[in-house]
């Protein structure tokens, strides 16, 4: 295997672990507060469309982003309304929003664009001086997305907040017991709603940046179940930002591999084999779930809504 092709492997592994990882980092937040989120890939997929829209209406990058978090954070609002609010089951919210999401990006594309495949500018690389000419490493991890630089800065961000704060214990707290936190004077609906917040601006920005800088289009389950492998990659990571990061790479870099592989197939006569690398990232985080997240425990609180008594 040539210096080249590693290279173009590992570069293309990190630029397609970005939206698993920001997104998965939205659903470890949320699930610590005892919340799940399962409409994450509906969330990507109207934020992936909405900042489609945008730049191509506008041709304004940052305004595609903007709009693409905002989606995130109006559909997270909404998901509050029933899981939080209401009370409803939220395996049943979730799994609402998500099919919400699929069906009217797909409609509202339809509508405006007639199904058409159209491309919009995508967000150039960012090359950071000196340190992408490193050997071997520097090209691949120094000249990139800006959602790549935001997928470890978040997550070390989120890894403070989460260990090192006062707000980040709260936030633990309401995952094992919210009857304690509300003795304690927290406001377990108030910090449960801007965890499911969080949660889904973080899966508004994974969208975005999986249309905006990977695809620089739109079309039908643009995400091919990513939201739901950054929900498993939660479990994986046993709710730890950096845990979820590695899981994330794992996804990012099989995608990669299987796609870089699929040509030696081709010229090697066997086509057929071109499914299973499509295959391949899914199987990588399917088999890492087995091995890893054996005896993972999860928030003693997560799924079950808090009734004040």
């Amino acid at each position: 295997m040539s210096l080249e092709l590693i290279q173009s492997i590992v570069g293309l592994g990190l630029t397609m672990s970005a939206p698993v990882a920001i997104s998965s980092l939205g659903e470890v937040f949320g699930e610590r507060s005892g919340v799940i989120n399962l409409g994450i890939d509906g969330i990507m997929l109207m934020s992936a469309f909405v900042s489609f829209h945008v730049v191509f209406l506008s041709g304004n990058l940052l305004l595609g982003y903007a709009a693409g978090i905002l989606t995130g954070v109006v559909l997270g609002l909404l998901l509050g309304l029933f899981e939080i609010i209401l009370r409803f089951n939220q395996v049943v919210a979730g799994m609402g929003l998500y099919f919400l999401g699929f069906g009217l990006s797909d409609f509202l594309y339809r509508a405006l664009y007639a199904g058409k495949i159209i491309f919009i500018p995508k967000t150039p690389t960012l090359r950071i001086p000196i340190l992408s000419e490193i050997p071997v490493i520097g090209r691949a991890l120094f000249n990139q997305y800006p959602g790549v630089y935001l997928m470890f800065l978040l997550t070390g961000v989120f890894w403070l907040i989460i260990y090192n704060t006062r707000i980040g214990l709260w936030i633990r707290a309401l995952g094992e017991n919210p009857k304690a936190c509300d003795v304690a004077g927290i406001n377990v609906t108030l910090y449960r709603l801007a965890s499911l917040v969080v949660s889904s601006a973080m899966a508004g920005l994974a969208g975005t940046i999986l249309c905006l800088e990977i695809t620089g289009l739109f079309y039908e389950n643009l995400t091919y179940g990513m939201g739901f492998i950054a929900i498993g990659l939660a479990y994986f990571g046993k709710w730890d930002p950096l845990r979820s990061l590695s899981g994330s790479l794992i996804f990012g870099i099989s995608w990669s591999l299987g796609i870089s592989l699929q040509d030696v197939f081709i010229k090697m006569g066997r086509p057929e084999m071109t499914y299973f690398m499509v295959m391949l990232p899914y199987l990588a985080v399917l088999l890492s779930l087995l091995v890893i997240s054996r005896g993972a425990r999860p928030p003693a609180s997560l799924g079950k809504p808090y009734y004040r008594g």
